[in-house]
This record gives C-alpha cells, structure tokens and sequence, in this order.
C-alpha cells in the first residue's frame, strides 16, 4: 500500500429529501460506504478498520437538503475524472446523487478550510405583508443580536446581521435567498436570519444549500 496518495478527486453530491434528516456523522457514514463499495483503489483512513480515506466539507444542518456536498476521495494511484465518476454514479439512490467528480492537487488546503459562504434557498409560507422591502430593511441594520441556547444550557449572544453577504425575496415563488459567511463561532442558521427580516416564524417547507463559495484575492465570492 502507498503511503502517499497519488490522486485527490473531489465529489460533488446532492443530498436528496430522503436524507434531510440524516446527521453529519450519518452523512459520512453513507458516503464512506459508498466510496469503499464502487471498486476504487482508495487509500486507506487511519484505523483498525480499512476505510477509505476522505476529507468531507461543513455540516449542512439537519433538516436541509443539499446541492454542494463534498468530499475528497484520496486514491492509491493516477486516476481520470470521468472513470471516477463511472465508478460511483451507479450508486446513486434516492438519498444521494454524484453531481461531478473533478481532480485537484494532492496538498490542497481542506474544503473546510477554503469554504467562505453558502447560499441557502428557503421555500415557506412566509407571514403576510412579506416583501422585498423586509429584507432591505433588514440588510440596513448595522447588527441583530440574538441569544443561542446550546444542547447543554450554555448561552452565547450572536450576530444575525453581520454574516449576511447577500438576501433577496421572490414573491411569486415564496422563495427566500440568503448567503451567509461561514465562521468559526459566528454563523448564523438561515432560519435564524429569515425570523429577523420577517419579524415572525415562517413555516418552511424546504431549505435547501444551494452553493458553496469562496473569496478570491480581490474580496469577491467565487464557486467552491
């Protein structure tokens, strides 16, 4: 077995209704099962247990569906895009679906690490009178300080306002477009950001993580 890794392929996945409700650790349970079953020489993961080795991007939250799942497949030898995504397109289900499979460098740094922003749509029957102009309103707000009760009773004020980059609100379509920073400490659950712009609760029908973007050097979002 070698040591080093001669390929990096990233996998793209949308994670379907049927797996909204599947956490992280579940996410990469199946997509780890997955990897070790489509017939790849894949390098193997620390452990007593020959896993395949893979690096997985931020946790979408339970509940959500997803069109921006990634995870890097690490390979034992040269591999080309499309046999990869031949291999493993088979699997698709109702849960998961590969969307592309794209080489990268080895030494790349980790999707967590490059991951800026997200972009979520929000499908709901929002309160009455919503509109456009709610959520300029609320993007003119210099904060929005809201208090967080973790799991364990451990209280933290945040942020609603300063992680939005970008809102917009179709009518038409009662369809909510939110894209938020994602930061270590700081970030903020989409339904957090549309209670503040509606001032009420809407009742979401669907949330979905639409793309995942990272800040190039002039300061400006580009697709993960």
């Amino acid at each position: 077995m070698n040591e080093v890794p001669k390929s990096r392929i990233r996998l793209k996945f949308a994670r379907q209704a049927a797996a909204k409700d599947l956490s992280h650790l579940e996410q990469i349970k199946v997509l780890r099962a997955r990897a070790a079953a489509c017939g790849l020489g894949f390098s193997r993961a620390a452990g007593a247990k020959p896993a395949p080795k893979l690096a997985f991007g931020p946790a979408v939250s339970v509940g959500h569906e997803s069109l921006c799942e990634y995870a890097d497949l690490y390979l034992e030898d040269f591999a080309k895009e499309d046999a990869v995504a031949e291999k493993l397109k088979p699997l698709d289900d109702e849960r998961f679906r590969l969307v592309s499979a794209r080489r990268i460098p080895v030494f790349f740094p980790s999707i967590e690490a490059a991951v800026n922003a997200a972009e979520y749509f929000m499908e709901a029957e929002f309160p009455a009178g919503f509109s456009q102009a709610a959520v300029d309103a609320f993007m003119t707000l210099k904060n929005a300080p809201y208090e967080k009760v973790k799991p364990s009773g451990e209280r933290k004020t945040l942020d609603a306002r300063t992680p939005v980059l970008a809102a917009s609100f179709d009518r038409d379509g009662a369809l909510l477009k939110v894209t938020l920073r994602l930061e270590p400490g700081k970030s903020v659950k989409p339904e957090i950001v549309a209670e503040f712009m509606c001032g009420g609760k809407p009742v979401f029908r669907r949330i979905v993580r639409k793309e995942l973007y990272w800040f190039n050097s002039g300061g400006k979002l580009e697709v993960f």
